[in-house]
């Protein structure tokens, strides 16, 4: 059994905004295939949507709590939004490591979408794991737990992949 520090560490919204997280990046990639952009406007576009979507989504959920209680966003409030909004960001920085080393002409625009896209799916798989460890699972059950999160992103890759 996992100790109660790590537990406390690592809370169902941790996992659930970090696994929305790398669905984004996973999208905007998806995107960037199809119409790649210089190295460096997507290393930019990949971190700037991650954030733009972390903070409107941590943002909104505060609005529908401080309406819901009639008071006004206060400093507390900001730095919980900020907070909140950290783990989303999580998935994105390797991907768009992988496309800062495109702009440094490590390798090309292309290769390095499909270089991050592996890593998203990869870490997508790592969180699936990392669940089903929390939970005690068996093997089985911790290898079943990656694979269906690797399903989820896979449906949206299809899914943008067929529209295009």
């Amino acid at each position: 059994m996992e100790s109660k520090a790590v537990e406390q560490t690592v809370s169902g919204t941790f996992v659930a905004r970090a696994v929305y997280g790398l669905i984004t990046v996973l999208a905007v990639l998806q995107a960037m295939s199809v119409h790649p952009p210089n190295p460096w406007e997507g290393a930019i576009s990949l971190f700037g949507t991650t954030l733009v979507v972390a903070l409107i989504e941590v943002y909104a959920h505060v609005i529908g709590e401080m309406l819901g209680r009639r008071q006004p966003l206060g400093q507390q409030d900001l730095v919980h939004i900020w907070r909140d909004a950290a783990p989303v960001l999580v998935g994105a920085q390797g991907p768009t490591v992988i496309l800062v080393l495109a702009g440094l002409g490590v390798m090309s625009m292309p290769t390095a979408i499909t270089i991050a896209q592996v890593v998203a799916f990869l870490t997508l798989f790592g969180y699936g794991w990392r669940i089903g460890q929390l939970l005690d699972a068996r093997f089985s059950r911790r290898l079943l737990s990656g694979l269906v999160l690797l399903a989820i992103g896979g449906i949206l890759v299809g899914i943008k992949a067929a529209l295009h």
